[in-house]
């Protein structure tokens, strides 16, 4: 357990396949991922699948801050698990996947810590991802998700 955890799922409309799709491709994470303002694919190290250094928008005083996230896991089309290499924050996420009736179910897992005392300020912000305004930007991640995969969250 990391200083922060943010998990949650998101039902959808969207086949298991066509989310795996939208979450393997790490160019589109901030597409759909609110807090990601930028992306920029990198080679996979050794031992890893994919990595891509994402840039985050922050709240001031605090400017945006990147992090490089590696790939180091995944079951197609129903577990990726990835680690943040790092920048400020040390971490690890799972999304697992899975297909229903109506389409699939996506769920995330998220741990973070804060690396260094510099950064401690960004604990609190983070903290407020599963809270109110926060909450609203995770909702519009799985709205975004479905509709970049096709659907729409249900």
């Amino acid at each position: 357990m990391g200083a922060i955890d943010i998990d949650g799922c998101w039902p959808t409309t969207v086949p298991a396949e066509g989310i795996w799709a939208v979450v393997t491709d790490l160019s589109t994470w901030g597409e759909w991922w609110p807090a990601i303002s930028q992306v920029e694919t990198l080679p996979a190290p050794s031992g890893t699948v994919a990595a891509a250094r994402l840039t985050f928008s922050t709240r001031p005083p605090l400017r945006p801050f990147t992090s490089t996230v590696q790939v180091t896991d995944r079951e197609a089309p129903h577990r990726l698990e990835v680690t943040l290499a790092d920048g400020p924050l040390r971490g690890e996420g799972t999304f697992t996947i899975r297909e229903d009736d109506a389409g699939s179910t996506a769920c995330y897992d998220v741990s973070l810590a804060v690396r260094s005392l510099l950064f401690r300020p960004l604990e609190p912000i983070l903290r407020n991802a599963t809270r109110s305004s926060g909450q609203r930007r995770l909702e519009r991640a799985g709205a975004d998700l479905a509709a970049l995969a096709g659907g729409s969250l249900r």
